[in-house]
């Protein structure tokens, strides 16, 4: 399988933006024969509003908003499947949403199995997942089921719960159906933080089904400070350059670099390389939660796809303090099983971009570190 993720800083509420921003970052790399491409969780609305008056005005109706457009134009662009987080305001006859580019059949009613069926009245809101397929229509759709504080003040937890879907991805060891787990971030989480850490209700669903693809579309956050992230060098503004017989910025001969310039570039560059290294306690902390899937014979594939960058806490531009919520970054694409857990390539802390790994090519698991379990893989 071809995998991709992207990871990017969605700015919170800034939709049209943010859209603009994934397609930049898809222009700019090789996204040639994809069979699956994962976003974020709230990927196009940011995550981190305070109230249900802040998030109303960006709930999309059940696979008809913007997040759905452009999951379908994508995907019908890119010939793959498109899978990307959205708030949903549930919508009693939801429609496949028609295509910018359609095919005409992009308009056609979803299967029942695809998007689950509401409540009569006064539908609720929910932290939503939908994939759409290379043809334009709706493959799956999935809503969160283990809620975090966050979600509590818009969301309603799925009443589905988890799910299992075969998806049209062939594998190079076989060409039929993928047997895929979604879930949303949290979902891999113990219930309210309060079901005991063993339960791995996530994990040992996805096993009992005998997943061999997992899908965590995320907004994870860490505890890590913004200088951390390689953020704080980031965020100041590079002093304009200074040219003999002119003023700042202006063409001419540049002065010899001043100690206070040559310190700013240093810090640039130490910001740069942190920014450029995952977040290992985070990745780590994910295993440890897929650990039932450590046990299975045959591996699994599982798609991190975090976001990256800094949020507010009430919505509007503000410091380092109570309420910023930073995101982890360090999407990852992972093979667990047979005792192992490899990783097969991911991203920085607070990178932006496109990860692509192809799970069938020789060597693919052989980067990044290996978790090791003595005795496990016998099932």
């Amino acid at each position: 399988m071809h995998i991709a993720t992207l990871q990017f800083s969605p700015v919170l509420g800034q939709v049209a933006q943010n859209i603009a921003r994934a397609d930049e970052l898809l222009a700019a790399a090789n996204t040639e024969g994809l069979d699956l491409l994962v976003l974020p969780e709230l990927a196009f609305t940011g995550y981190n509003f305070p109230s249900l008056a802040a998030i109303t005005p960006h709930l999309e109706p059940t696979c008809a908003g913007p997040t759905a457009h452009w999951a379908i134009r994508t995907a019908t662009r890119l010939h793959c499947a498109v899978c990307v987080g959205y708030p949903e305001r549930t919508t009693l006859s939801p429609l496949s949403p028609t295509p910018l580019t359609p095919p005409p059949a992009a308009s056609a009613p979803l299967p029942p199995s695809a998007v689950p069926q509401p409540t009569p009245t006064h539908p609720p809101n929910h932290n939503a997942l939908l994939l759409a397929s290379p043809t334009g229509h709706i493959l799956a759709h999935y809503r969160k089921t283990h809620l975090y504080y966050t979600d509590t003040t818009w969301a309603q937890p799925g009443a589905e719960g988890f799910q299992a879907v075969d998806l049209p991805i062939p594998r190079a060891e076989d060409p039929g159906p993928t047997r895929t787990a979604l879930g949303i971030c949290m979902d891999i989480n113990p219930h309210r933080f309060v079901a005991p850490w063993d339960a791995f209700e996530f994990a040992t669903h996805a096993r009992a089904q005998r997943c061999k693809l997992v899908v965590l579309s995320m907004a994870w956050l860490t505890r890590l400070g913004r200088g951390e992230l390689g953020l704080a060098a980031a965020s100041t503004p590079a002093p304009p350059a200074l040219t003999k017989g002119g003023t700042p910025g202006t063409a001419g001969e540049k002065l010899p670099e001043t100690p206070a310039a040559a310190e700013q570039q240093e810090e640039e560059a130490s910001a740069l390389q942190l920014r450029r290294r995952p977040d290992a306690d985070t990745q780590a902390y994910w295993v440890a939660r897929l650990e039932p899937l450590i046990g299975a014979r045959e591996p699994v594939v599982v798609v991190c796809a975090n976001r990256c960058g800094v949020e507010p806490g009430d919505g509007v531009e503000s410091g380092e303090g109570e309420g910023e919520a930073r995101y982890a970054g360090s999407s990852a694409v992972l093979c667990i099983g047979g005792g192992r857990a490899r990783v097969g390539g991911c991203l920085g802390r607070g990178e932006e971009g496109l990860l692509r790994v192809d799970t069938g090519a020789a060597g693919a698991w052989e980067a990044g570190w290996v978790l090791v379990r003595e005795g496990e893989g016998e099932e």
